[in-house]
């Protein structure tokens, strides 16, 4: 079922949410450059006996957003899922993001863990925790910027997404994700400088009491596997290694899926 919810400082409309099933639920929070599209393989492997909501975050598909919109951080995008949580019931949730939404996922266990059951973090983007990150950051930035040089705005979004799923992934994506992300170029363009700009220490991380799963691509670059393992550390979670490269909600839902389930009925 699609609906809409308010959440702060959004224009009539709120963000745009696909609910699904019934039973414990579990939150989808997608990263940069894809909307909630992105989670349609796990959501079927996640199959029955699930409620299973996906969201559209601020300015992707047909969530609001405020005018104007240029930016946003990591702290606003969690308290849209907080007021999207409260809205829907069904808390505590296990929650699952990809990238920029898995440090969301961080963010909601940080500061609103009566909210969380647990969470899955899929290769989330603390590329502090690794000396190679400010190297790797510059590149992609480079990466974006000679895009959006040669293709405007939606060749911004097409650069970053193949740097890191690799040249395969757009047609993997499909035509209409695909044109769903250029679409989403303002949104894409405002995530940028959210994941860098978190602020966060290594005591809070270590507080953490809620169980957690990282989710690596085996075929990911190895910066984002060595961040991965970094943080698993901090937060005493389980690392789980996907058949996958970056997004592992499209190459590897099963995978993705187990680790959701891990969490709602642990062993």
């Amino acid at each position: 079922m699609i609906r809409t919810i308010e959440a702060a400082g959004l224009p009539a409309g709120g963000l745009t949410v696909d609910s699904r099933n019934e039973g414990p639920t579990v939150l989808l929070v997608h990263g940069t450059g894809l909307g909630r599209m992105l989670w349609r393989e796990t959501v079927e492997a996640l199959g029955e006996g699930v409620r299973v909501v996906a969201y559209d975050r601020r300015a992707y598909g047909a969530s609001g957003a405020p005018e104007p919109y240029g930016g946003t951080t990591v702290e606003e995008q969690t308290e849209d899922a907080a007021a999207l949580l409260r809205a829907l019931g069904g808390v505590p949730a296990v929650v699952c993001g990809h990238e920029l939404g898995a440090l969301v996922c961080l963010d909601l266990l940080r500061r609103h863990p009566a909210l969380v059951l647990g969470a899955v973090l899929v290769e989330p983007p603390l590329l502090s925790l690794s000396p190679g990150g400010p190297e790797a950051m510059g590149a992609l930035r480079q990466v974006v910027e000679r895009g959006a040089a040669e293709g405007g705005p939606a060749g911004a979004v097409e650069a970053y997404l193949e740097h890191l799923g690799g040249p395969g992934l757009l047609a993997l994506l499909g035509d209409e994700r695909r044109d769903a992300a250029g679409a989403g170029a303002r949104a894409f363009a405002a995530d940028l400088a959210a994941a860098p700009a978190w602020q966060f220490s290594r005591r809070e991380l270590r507080g953490i009491r809620a169980p957690v799963v990282v989710v690596a691509g085996a075929r990911s670059h190895e910066l984002r596997r060595e961040v991965a393992a970094a943080l698993a550390e901090l937060l005493s979670a389980r690392v789980v290694d996907s058949e996958s490269g970056h997004f592992a909600p499209v190459e590897d839902p099963g995978a993705v899926a187990a680790c959701v389930r891990s969490l709602i009925s642990p062993t």
